[in-house]
C-alpha cells in the first residue's frame, strides 16, 4: 500500500510542524465510523487543519489536536465523499499496548512483522469490518484504520 505509506510519512511531517490545534474531545473522535460522509465528520471534528490529495482520487483531512495526549493528531481518508479511514498519532512507542488493546475488543492479529500489526475487526459503531496497522515512526505510534472492502480493493489493485 504506497498510498498508505505516502499518507503516513506526510501526517507524520504535518504533525512536526505542528499548526493550529483543535480542542477536539475523545468522545467525537469516538463517534467517528467508516463510512461516514465528509459532512457528518465534519459535523462532529469541525474543518480540518490541512487538507491533502493522497492520490488516486483520495482525499486527506489532517486534525492536530490538543489536550489529548499522548494522542497527537488524527486524519480523516475519503473516497468520493465517504470515509474509508482514519489515521491516529500518539507520541511515544505503544504498538505493542494498542495490539492488545484492540484484542481485548475482538479484533484478530492477522499479520505481525517486527514492530508492525495489521489486525481485523469491526468498527464498534456500525459493526462494518475494518483493519487496522500500527506501526512505530520517529518516536510515535501510528494507528491507521480502513474500511475492509476498499482495503481489499487497493491491496488487490483494483480501482
Amino acid at each position: 500500500m504506497k498510498k498508505t505509506r505516502a499518507f503516513l510519512f506526510a501526517l507524520i511531517l504535518l504533525f512536526i510542524a505542528a499548526g493550529p490545534l483543535h480542542a477536539i474531545d475523545i468522545k467525537a473522535l469516538d463517534d467517528i465510523s467508516v463510512l461516514m460522509t465528509r459532512s457528518a465528520v465534519h459535523a462532529l471534528l469541525g474543518s480540518p487543519d490541512e487538507v491533502m490529495d493522497v492520490g488516486s482520487g483520495l482525499k486527506a483531512e489532517v486534525y492536530n489536536l490538543k489536550n489529548l495526549e499522548p494522542m497527537l493528531g488524527a486524519g480523516c481518508i475519503y473516497e468520493n465523499q465517504l470515509l474509508i479511514g482514519q489515521a491516529f498519532i500518539f507520541h511515544g512507542t505503544m504498538n505493542e499496548e494498542a495490539a492488545e488493546r484492540l484484542k481485548k475488543h475482538g479484533f484478530t492479529i492477522i499479520e505481525k512483522k517486527d514492530a508492525a500489526f495489521r489486525l481485523l475487526g469491526k468498527d464498534d459503531d456500525t459493526g462494518h469490518p475494518i483493519i487496522v496497522h500500527i506501526t512505530n515512526e520517529k518516536d510515535t505510534t501510528v494507528v491507521m484504520t480502513f474500511e475492509k472492502d476498499f482495503y481489499d480493493r487497493q491491496i488487490k489493485g483494483q480501482p
